[in-house]
């Protein structure tokens, strides 16, 4: 039986985040795979990746605040 995770503040942040880094992954496969037939500038793939660190980096800070709660006891209940 697999208890539910903690609840902390910073919870409701987690799925949003993870839904558009998803987001972002597709569309990063899908721009290289349209780049196979078309000639798109190296300037469209790097702003893809650009967003995706940002989002990957919001997305790793969000899990630490939310660790770092549960770490404390700062759940609600």
């Amino acid at each position: 039986m697999r208890t539910e995770d903690p609840i902390t503040r910073h919870s409701s942040d987690l799925p949003p985040l993870r839904f558009s880094l998803n987001l972002l992954y597709v569309g990063r496969l899908l721009l290289g795979m349209a780049s196979a037939q078309t000639v798109l500038t190296s300037e469209a793939v790097e702003v893809i990746d650009d967003q995706i660190e940002a989002v990957t980096d919001e997305l790793v800070a969000t899990e630490l605040l939310h660790e770092a709660a549960v770490l404390v006891g700062d759940v609600d209940r």
